[in-house]
């Protein structure tokens, strides 16, 4: 039996050196974690750093929902502030994860509540991918996007695949408000699309309709054979056949 004696907190908080003089206050990343220190913490001095709780910050991005995931762009300026960073809930490279809204912002909000560290099993932050945002019809390159999370911020779009070689994984986000974009997935040639209670025939496509979409619908999509099928081994929201 375990010795309870060996117990030392509740986890909510670590602790560890600065790399630089913090404020209180302060959002750090530390091998990957996002943190806040309780308080100014002098270079090289051993800090506290909260890992959980509910914390506001400045926000650039739409319109969102309670529980989408929220990253922080140290480049973002929000709307109406400075140029020292922001939260968004769109995901790019050389931003960091740092947990999911709990209030829902709306476009040009100054600030967002969210949950440190918080994850919400129905939408993957796929830490540590490539993303790629496109406003555009969008083709997918294997050498460039397979691998990725494709955001798709614009109505009306189309991400085609390109043909299927074994191995072969995509993950094509709606990053559109609730009910603002229909989101089509075009299969080449005469692939076929089936799991997760989704089949999508040859030269068919894949629609995240307009009406029912909720931003954040996505589908994981992996070649399981070549100029053939794609398994969908993951989803979220309503996706039909054309």
């Amino acid at each position: 039996m375990a010795n309870l004696l060996n117990y030392v907190s509740a986890g909510e908080r670590i602790s560890g050196p600065a790399p630089t003089d913090l404020t209180g206050g302060y959002l750090l990343n530390i091998n990957g974690i996002a943190t806040v220190t309780s308080e100014p913490i002098a270079a090289d001095a051993v800090g506290s750093f909260a890992v959980e709780g509910i914390f506001s910050a400045p926000y650039v991005g739409n319109a969102c929902n309670v529980g989408d995931n929220l990253w922080w762009d140290a480049n973002g300026t929000p709307y109406g502030g400075s140029a020292d960073g922001a939260a968004t809930n769109l995901g790019a490279d050389g931003d960091f994860w740092i947990g999911i809204v709990t209030t829902m912002p709306s476009a040009n909000d100054a600030t967002v509540q969210f949950s440190l560290n918080r994850q919400n099993p129905e939408q993957p932050a796929w830490i540590g991918r490539k993303f790629f945002k496109s406003a555009v019809d969008i083709t997918m390159v294997e050498a460039t996007h397979s691998g990725g999370v494709i955001e798709i911020t614009a109505d009306a779009k189309t991400v085609t695949l390109p043909v299927g070689v074994v191995g072969m994984e995509y993950i094509i986000v709606n990053r559109v408000v609730n009910a603002g974009a229909l989101l089509t997935v075009d299969l080449n040639g005469n692939e076929i699309i089936r799991g997760a209670n989704l089949t999508i025939a040859a030269t068919k496509t894949a629609n995240n309709t307009k009406a029912t979409a909720v931003q954040g619908d996505y589908l994981h999509l992996v070649c399981t054979e070549a100029a053939t099928a794609w398994r969908c081994i993951a989803k979220r929201g309503i996706w039909v056949t054309s």
